[in-house]
């Protein structure tokens, strides 16, 4: 595959990810939070600021998928050792840090409020990990791609 057509993907991916984020951000999430205060009438005051952590981390994920369309753009223009591309991943890296510690701090309102069931807890924790990966592995490609610009710098200079 050619540069412009991986761009494509890599955008048709992102736009594919961001819709399915809003479908659930905008529309599942809030309907799964009704259910839950018909279900558990004594946790029913969590559901607004549930709600608005749901949209909070929406938020940073969005952020990330900008981040992300700004890199499948520069490699669009057969850019993809850029100091943007550098920039990029390691802003996608700190977003990933802090979504990793936002969800950290959710598990210890649930688990100090006492509302914190096993298996959501889990999942959060799981979400904690996964992000703190995210964040590990993005700051070696930026770290690793602003290496191969520097290289490219000092290869066009000496040319």
């Amino acid at each position: 595959m050619r540069q412009g057509e991986i761009a494509k993907w890599l955008k048709g991916i992102t736009v594919v990810i961001a819709v399915m984020g809003a479908v659930f951000f905008l529309g599942l999430l809030p309907m799964l939070g009704k259910e839950m205060a018909v279900l558990y009438p004594e946790a029913a005051w969590l559901y607004v600021p549930a709600l608005l952590y749901g949209w909070c981390i929406a938020l940073f994920c969005y952020a990330i998928l900008y981040q992300f369309w700004k890199v499948c753009v520069e490699i669009g223009k057969d850019n993809s050792f850029s100091m943007e591309n550098a920039n990029a991943f390691k802003n996608i890296s700190r977003i990933a840090l802090m979504l990793g510690v936002i969800w950290f701090l959710g598990i210890v309102i649930l688990a100090v409020i006492g509302l914190g069931h096993p298996g959501i807890l889990l999942i959060m924790l799981a979400l904690v990990i996964i992000h703190m990966i995210i964040a590990v592995l993005a700051a070696a490609l930026s770290h690793l791609i602003l290496k191969a610009y520097e290289m490219k710098q000092e290869t066009e200079l000496t040319i």
